[in-house]
């Protein structure tokens, strides 16, 4: 009777999940029939994918695209919850709805990212792999391990074999490589941390793809690229943005604001234990109380929505500037586009509707790209996250 109850309360949030999109109707069915979806400045934009298609099946990673994720919590029935996803793309020239994926994880799976109870969501990016067709999570079990799901039909891909006599070390962490696609995952091998490597595999190919860096390589690692480095922090728990070039990361702790930290190449735990704090007049105080999102060039940090430019030795900052003007709106952490001369970011004021914005660098008032409504999913209560700019 309790399997029972509990498969009804998942199918009931899955119908629910899969079925309804934001805004009292659902942008998809609007684009099949040639209806508007809800998109730009006054929510009209062009509904559907380029070319027309079902937007159920586009590709949410199109070029000069932004995707937005939702998550809630579904219960279980046996007291406990699951995940439900959604992501959004919307074309970031005039917000026209162009795809969509939704899905119900299985139990006792939690993504990686996006999914947080409290505070602002920081690398939601490393959660997703670049065609945004799969999300990381951990699986809960015997043995804790990372997995990559299928955002459309929310099957893990390539699992180990259940019968297998195996014994594989604990996966604290996840995150997908942006360029390369793999999925990188610590390797705790025994029952404390300790001086363990990581691993990658690709995600269709599963554990016989698997190549392992032995702790002590870490740092070549960490030092190798901006996109390496952010991946490998992020299995540690670390979501601090990497200079393009590597070797250095921008962090934040409470209290003390943004800092930046080299890599070292003496490590105890983790590979966030490889970096060492590199003192920065400027950044000696609490004024800068932000955390940082990504890096512009290898002097240039944007951390939230204030810009910090640093000396070539990162001895000193030259200057800050606000990127948007003083408001009491809530705005969450902005991603660079691809050709690295605006941001977009999400953002809500007193009608508690969340909208796309897009910012210059120049410091001047945003403009919106469209609203964002969350999905008709029987939940109101989701953990919004904008995952990047494609």
């Amino acid at each position: 009777m309790g399997r029972r109850i509990v498969r009804a309360g998942l199918a009931a949030g899955a119908a629910l999940l899969l079925a309804g999109c934001g805004g009292g109707t659902d942008p998809a069915d609007a684009a099949g029939s040639g209806g508007a979806s809800g998109g730009g400045k006054n929510g009209g934009g062009e509904a559907g994918p380029a070319g027309g298609g079902d937007p159920r099946t586009a590709s949410l990673a199109q070029p000069d695209t932004l995707t937005v994720s939702f998550c809630h919590t579904i219960p279980s029935g046996d007291g406990g919850e699951v995940y439900g996803l959604t992501l959004r793309s919307f074309s970031a020239k005039d917000g026209a709805f162009v795809g969509e994926r939704s899905t119900v994880l299985p139990a006792d799976v939690e993504p990686t990212a996006g999914c947080e109870e409290d505070g602002p969501g920081h690398g939601v990016g490393t959660a997703f792999n670049k065609d945004l067709t799969l999300v990381a999570g951990i699986v809960s079990a015997s043995t804790d391990r990372a997995a990559a799901f299928d955002l459309a039909t929310g099957k893990e891909l390539a699992p180990p074999d259940p019968d297998s006599f195996a014994k594989r070390p604990k996966n604290n962490g996840a995150a997908f490589h942006p360029v390369t696609g793999r999925l990188w995952y610590d390797m705790q091998h025994h029952d404390f941390e300790s001086d363990d490597p990581v691993a990658s595999r690709d995600p269709k190919g599963g554990p016989k793809t698997e190549e392992t860096v032995p702790f002590e390589k870490l740092p070549d690692l960490l030092g190798t690229d901006g996109p390496t480095a952010t991946t490998i922090l992020a299995t540690d728990g670390i979501h601090g943005p990497a200079v393009p070039r590597g070797g250095i990361v921008a962090g934040y702790s409470m209290g003390a604001g943004v800092h930046l930290n080299r890599v070292d190449r003496d490590g105890d735990v983790g590979a966030g234990s490889f970096l060492t704090d590199i003192e920065t007049k400027g950044l000696d105080g609490t004024s800068l109380n932000c955390r940082p999102s990504f890096w512009r060039d290898a002097t240039t940090l944007v951390c939230e929505f204030k810009q910090i430019t640093f000396t070539a030795d990162y001895a000193k900052v030259v200057k800050t500037e606000d990127l948007i003007p003083e408001n009491d709106r809530t705005n969450l952490p902005p991603v660079l586009s691809p050709d690295g001369k605006s941001f977009a970011f999400l953002s809500k004021g007193e009608n508690d509707r969340w909208g796309l914005f897009r910012g210059d660098f120049s410091g001047a008032e945003p403009v919106k790209i469209t609203d964002v409504d969350p999905p008709i999913d029987g939940s109101d209560e989701h953990r919004e996250s904008l995952v990047r700019w494609n």
